[in-house]
């Protein structure tokens, strides 16, 4: 049997450890894949499986990364043959499963997505599970038809979600785009992504907390929640849409119900774990297509090597953060 390195997590008393270890390559089962991880990422929810009580993780130890990306070694599947490439994000993976922080990964079938042509296994860690996120919360807001000069809001601008959502919609042509960000030292790069306004939470807080404010966004993209959420839901204009995607603000929402019920807004929760695997090709195809940033270098991102992971990792969360970090497995 082939041995091979992965990261585990081992918990001693309340402290998460990161450690490499050597694992053997299983027999495949009945409609599974072996992989050959050549990236993968680091996610917000990466980080905190670093935090044992977090809740991301119940069971330790474990092999995190929730997305990779690679070329199949072996496969009892008729879906996928062997040096294939792949890509993978989302359902148990890096959760309850092992993850992406090993050179090999051995997954169900159903669990993988085919790589667009367009796309290389690097430029799809490079979206990972934000920029599919991203690519969501879009369609979501794709579906109202708004015109190409629509007051349109993103929030978290300078982290994975926000900045993939901000390049995306610039692509497409939208040219009323208003990030939020706390970083100020990032407004040039936000203007380059494609932001047409660059704001900070602060200046969409209402210190009255009024019901009811002036009808400002007509789409929202929102990675944070919390309360900036709350102040958000006031100023959306009738029949508009947020498209909720993340709780880094919080996940508590103090609100009423009189945006909904007297303008008809939609919040629309984005989850792209559970996405249904059969509808996940279509949009991994607009990420390698329509929905490709020209301008995605400015989307900054970093690689490191597998070897530099567990430093990289255990002090992601007290660090700001621009744009993306890859692994190089």
């Amino acid at each position: 049997m082939m041995k091979y390195q992965a990261l585990e997590l081992q918990l001693n008393d309340t402290k998460v450890i990161p450690t490499f270890i050597e694992q053997q390559l299983p027999e495949l089962a009945a409609d599974q894949v072996t992989v050959k991880v050549a990236y993968s990422d680091i996610n917000y929810k990466d980080a905190l499986t670093l935090n044992a009580r977090s809740g991301v993780l119940r069971n330790y130890p474990q092999i995190p990364g929730i997305d990779a990306a690679g070329t199949v070694v072996a496969s009892k599947s008729t879906a996928f043959k062997v040096d294939q490439k792949v890509l993978i994000t989302g359902f148990d993976f890096g959760i309850s499963a092992p993850g992406g922080y090993a050179e090999f990964i051995t997954v169900p079938a159903d669990w993988l997505v085919a790589l667009p042509e367009k796309l290389t296994p690097q430029e799809a860690m490079w979206y990972g599970t934000a920029g599919f996120t991203a690519a969501l919360s879009v369609r979501a807001l794709l579906k109202y038809d708004f015109s190409l000069d629509a007051p349109l809001l993103i929030t978290g601008a300078t982290g994975g979600v926000g900045g993939w959502a901000t390049a995306i919609l610039h692509q497409l042509g939208y040219r009323n785009l208003t990030a939020v960000s706390r970083n100020q030292a990032a407004t040039d790069y936000l203007y380059q992504l494609g932001a047409t306004t660059v704001i900070t939470p602060d200046e969409l807080a209402d210190p009255r907390h009024k019901p009811l404010q002036k009808q400002k966004f007509s789409g929202v993209v929102d990675a944070v929640g919390g309360d900036l959420l709350a102040e958000i839901l006031p100023q959306v204009s009738y029949s508009g849409i947020v498209a909720l995607s993340g709780n880094a603000g919080g996940n508590k929402l103090a609100t009423t119900t009189l945006p909904f019920i007297l303008r008809g807004i939609r919040l629309q929760g984005i989850d792209s774990v559970s996405y249904p695997a059969n509808k996940r090709d279509a949009v991994w195809q607009q990420l390698a297509t329509d929905f490709k940033p020209a301008n995605r270098e400015l989307l900054q991102y970093k690689t490191i090597d597998f070897n530099q992971l567990p430093i990289i990792l255990a002090n992601f969360l007290a660090e700001k953060h621009q744009g993306r970090t890859l692994v190089s497995i």
